[in-house]
Protein backbone atom coordinates (compact mmCIF):
# COMPACT_ATOMS: atom_id res chain seq x y z
CA UNK A 1 0.00 0.00 0.00
CA UNK A 2 1.25 3.58 -0.58
CA UNK A 3 2.96 5.44 2.20
CA UNK A 4 2.46 9.26 2.00
CA UNK A 5 4.84 10.18 4.81
CA UNK A 6 7.20 13.10 4.25
CA UNK A 7 10.85 12.63 5.08
CA UNK A 8 12.90 15.52 6.57
CA UNK A 9 16.07 16.69 4.90
CA UNK A 10 19.33 17.61 6.61
CA UNK A 11 17.83 20.97 7.69
CA UNK A 12 14.93 19.30 9.42
CA UNK A 13 12.51 20.52 6.79
CA UNK A 14 10.18 18.17 5.04
CA UNK A 15 11.08 17.15 1.51
CA UNK A 16 8.92 16.27 -1.42
CA UNK A 17 6.51 13.48 -0.95
CA UNK A 18 7.86 10.06 -1.87
CA UNK A 19 5.39 7.35 -2.59
CA UNK A 20 6.61 3.90 -1.60
CA UNK A 21 4.60 0.92 -2.61
CA UNK A 22 5.23 -2.50 -1.00
CA UNK A 23 4.44 -5.61 -2.96
CA UNK A 24 3.81 -9.00 -1.42
CA UNK A 25 6.47 -11.60 -2.40
CA UNK A 26 3.96 -14.42 -2.40
CA UNK A 27 0.87 -14.52 -4.52
CA UNK A 28 -1.87 -15.88 -2.38
CA UNK A 29 -3.41 -19.08 -3.68
CA UNK A 30 -1.14 -19.31 -6.74
CA UNK A 31 0.80 -22.60 -7.32
CA UNK A 32 3.94 -22.46 -9.49
CA UNK A 33 4.43 -25.64 -11.51
CA UNK A 34 7.86 -26.83 -12.72
CA UNK A 35 8.34 -26.98 -16.44
CA UNK A 36 8.79 -30.51 -17.79
CA UNK A 37 12.45 -31.42 -18.65
CA UNK A 38 11.62 -33.93 -21.40
CA UNK A 39 13.66 -36.76 -19.69
CA UNK A 40 11.67 -39.80 -18.78
CA UNK A 41 12.65 -41.68 -15.62
CA UNK A 42 14.70 -44.86 -16.20
CA UNK A 43 13.39 -48.05 -14.71
CA UNK A 44 15.49 -50.30 -12.53
CA UNK A 45 15.29 -53.11 -15.09
CA UNK A 46 16.68 -50.82 -17.80
CA UNK A 47 19.53 -49.75 -15.55
CA UNK A 48 20.39 -53.38 -14.81
CA UNK A 49 20.33 -54.24 -18.51
CA UNK A 50 22.66 -51.36 -19.34
CA UNK A 51 25.01 -52.33 -16.52
CA UNK A 52 25.10 -55.94 -17.75
CA UNK A 53 25.79 -54.76 -21.31
CA UNK A 54 28.64 -52.51 -20.15
CA UNK A 55 30.11 -55.33 -18.07
CA UNK A 56 30.01 -57.66 -21.10
CA UNK A 57 31.79 -55.05 -23.24
CA UNK A 58 34.38 -54.54 -20.50
CA UNK A 59 35.00 -58.29 -20.26
CA UNK A 60 35.41 -58.48 -24.04
CA UNK A 61 37.90 -55.60 -24.06
CA UNK A 62 39.82 -57.19 -21.17
CA UNK A 63 39.94 -60.52 -23.03
CA UNK A 64 41.25 -58.83 -26.19
CA UNK A 65 43.87 -56.97 -24.15
CA UNK A 66 45.11 -60.15 -22.43
CA UNK A 67 45.31 -62.03 -25.76
CA UNK A 68 47.25 -59.17 -27.38
CA UNK A 69 49.55 -59.02 -24.36
CA UNK A 70 50.25 -62.77 -24.65
CA UNK A 71 50.84 -62.46 -28.40
CA UNK A 72 53.31 -59.61 -27.84
CA UNK A 73 55.14 -61.59 -25.15
CA UNK A 74 55.44 -64.59 -27.49
CA UNK A 75 56.65 -62.29 -30.28
CA UNK A 76 59.29 -60.79 -27.99
CA UNK A 77 60.53 -64.23 -26.95
CA UNK A 78 60.66 -65.38 -30.58
CA UNK A 79 62.68 -62.31 -31.56
CA UNK A 80 65.08 -62.92 -28.66
CA UNK A 81 65.53 -66.56 -29.72
CA UNK A 82 66.14 -65.61 -33.35
CA UNK A 83 68.63 -62.94 -32.32
CA UNK A 84 70.49 -65.46 -30.16
CA UNK A 85 70.41 -68.03 -32.99
CA UNK A 86 71.89 -65.48 -35.41
CA UNK A 87 74.60 -64.57 -32.92
CA UNK A 88 75.39 -68.23 -32.25
CA UNK A 89 75.47 -69.00 -35.98
CA UNK A 90 77.93 -66.17 -36.52
CA UNK A 91 80.23 -67.44 -33.76
CA UNK A 92 80.01 -71.01 -35.10
CA UNK A 93 80.92 -69.84 -38.59
CA UNK A 94 83.96 -68.03 -37.22
CA UNK A 95 85.04 -71.10 -35.23
CA UNK A 96 84.52 -73.36 -38.25
CA UNK A 97 86.81 -71.10 -40.31
CA UNK A 98 89.50 -71.22 -37.60
CA UNK A 99 89.55 -75.01 -37.22
CA UNK A 100 91.75 -75.63 -40.31
CA UNK A 101 94.25 -73.16 -38.86
CA UNK A 102 94.28 -75.16 -35.63
CA UNK A 103 94.69 -78.38 -37.63
CA UNK A 104 97.73 -76.96 -39.42
CA UNK A 105 99.29 -75.89 -36.14
CA UNK A 106 98.89 -79.41 -34.77
CA UNK A 107 100.42 -80.95 -37.91
CA UNK A 108 103.34 -78.56 -37.71
CA UNK A 109 103.93 -79.48 -34.08
CA UNK A 110 103.74 -83.20 -34.82
CA UNK A 111 106.47 -82.91 -37.46
CA UNK A 112 108.68 -80.68 -35.35
CA UNK A 113 108.83 -82.67 -32.10
CA UNK A 114 112.60 -83.14 -32.42
CA UNK A 115 113.14 -79.39 -32.79
CA UNK A 116 113.64 -77.51 -29.53
CA UNK A 117 114.43 -74.16 -31.08
CA UNK A 118 112.67 -70.81 -30.68
CA UNK A 119 110.57 -71.39 -33.80
CA UNK A 120 108.92 -74.47 -32.29
CA UNK A 121 108.29 -72.66 -29.04
CA UNK A 122 106.69 -69.80 -30.92
CA UNK A 123 104.42 -72.14 -32.87
CA UNK A 124 103.42 -73.92 -29.66
CA UNK A 125 102.60 -70.60 -28.00
CA UNK A 126 100.46 -69.40 -30.93
CA UNK A 127 98.67 -72.76 -31.12
CA UNK A 128 97.94 -72.65 -27.37
CA UNK A 129 96.64 -69.06 -27.58
CA UNK A 130 94.34 -69.98 -30.45
CA UNK A 131 92.97 -73.00 -28.62
CA UNK A 132 92.50 -71.03 -25.39
CA UNK A 133 90.49 -68.44 -27.33
CA UNK A 134 88.23 -71.11 -28.82
CA UNK A 135 87.89 -72.85 -25.48
CA UNK A 136 86.67 -69.63 -23.84
CA UNK A 137 83.97 -69.54 -26.51
CA UNK A 138 82.77 -72.97 -25.36
CA UNK A 139 84.50 -75.03 -28.05
CA UNK A 140 85.24 -78.64 -27.05
CA UNK A 141 87.49 -81.14 -28.77
CA UNK A 142 86.15 -84.49 -30.00
CA UNK A 143 88.98 -87.02 -30.02
CA UNK A 144 87.20 -90.37 -29.59
CA UNK A 145 90.04 -92.91 -29.86
CA UNK A 146 88.92 -96.14 -28.17
CA UNK A 147 85.34 -94.92 -27.74
CA UNK A 148 82.28 -96.47 -29.35
CA UNK A 149 81.48 -95.08 -32.77
CA UNK A 150 78.72 -92.46 -32.60
CA UNK A 151 77.27 -91.46 -35.99
CA UNK A 152 75.99 -88.20 -34.49
CA UNK A 153 79.52 -87.11 -33.52
CA UNK A 154 81.82 -89.15 -35.78
CA UNK A 155 82.20 -89.69 -39.49
CA UNK A 156 83.66 -93.08 -40.47
CA UNK A 157 86.19 -92.80 -43.30
CA UNK A 158 87.73 -96.27 -43.03
CA UNK A 159 87.19 -99.73 -41.49
CA UNK A 160 90.10 -101.18 -39.57
CA UNK A 161 90.46 -104.96 -39.08
CA UNK A 162 92.02 -105.52 -35.68
CA UNK A 163 91.26 -108.42 -33.34
CA UNK A 164 92.64 -106.41 -30.40
CA UNK A 165 90.00 -103.72 -30.70
CA UNK A 166 86.36 -103.93 -29.82
CA UNK A 167 84.33 -104.05 -33.04
CA UNK A 168 82.49 -100.78 -33.55
CA UNK A 169 85.01 -98.75 -31.57
CA UNK A 170 87.11 -95.91 -32.96
CA UNK A 171 90.52 -97.27 -33.95
CA UNK A 172 92.12 -93.95 -34.91
CA UNK A 173 91.23 -90.31 -35.61
CA UNK A 174 92.23 -88.78 -38.91
CA UNK A 175 90.76 -85.37 -38.06
CA UNK A 176 89.51 -84.25 -34.68
CA UNK A 177 85.95 -83.08 -34.29
CA UNK A 178 84.72 -80.04 -32.42
CA UNK A 179 81.52 -79.04 -30.68
CA UNK A 180 80.32 -75.76 -29.25
CA UNK A 181 77.97 -76.20 -26.36
CA UNK A 182 75.45 -78.79 -27.49
CA UNK A 183 75.95 -78.02 -31.21
CA UNK A 184 78.32 -80.00 -33.43
CA UNK A 185 80.72 -77.78 -35.38
CA UNK A 186 82.59 -80.54 -37.17
CA UNK A 187 82.37 -84.34 -36.77
CA UNK A 188 85.52 -86.30 -36.04
CA UNK A 189 86.74 -88.25 -39.07
CA UNK A 190 87.68 -91.70 -37.78
CA UNK A 191 88.58 -95.26 -38.63
CA UNK A 192 86.27 -97.86 -37.07
CA UNK A 193 87.39 -101.27 -35.86
CA UNK A 194 85.77 -104.35 -37.41
CA UNK A 195 86.33 -108.07 -36.97
CA UNK A 196 89.06 -109.53 -39.17
CA UNK A 197 87.71 -111.07 -42.38
CA UNK A 198 84.68 -108.78 -42.54
CA UNK A 199 84.00 -106.43 -45.45
CA UNK A 200 86.74 -103.82 -45.21
CA UNK A 201 85.89 -101.38 -47.98
CA UNK A 202 86.40 -97.79 -46.98
CA UNK A 203 82.78 -96.59 -46.85
CA UNK A 204 82.24 -93.22 -45.27
CA UNK A 205 78.76 -93.58 -43.82
CA UNK A 206 79.39 -95.81 -40.80
CA UNK A 207 81.29 -98.79 -39.38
Amino acid sequence: MPDDRKLPNDDGLPTEEVEIEFLDDEVEGEVIEEEPTGVEPVSKETQEDEAASLKAELDQVRDIYLRKLAEFDNFRKRVDREREDYRQAGVEAMVRDLLPVLDNFERALEHAEDDSGALLQGVEMISRQLWDTLERRGVKEINPVGEEFDPELHEAVQRVEDDKLQPGSVAWVMLKGYAMGDRLIRPAMVGVAVEPGSDSDGGGGGP
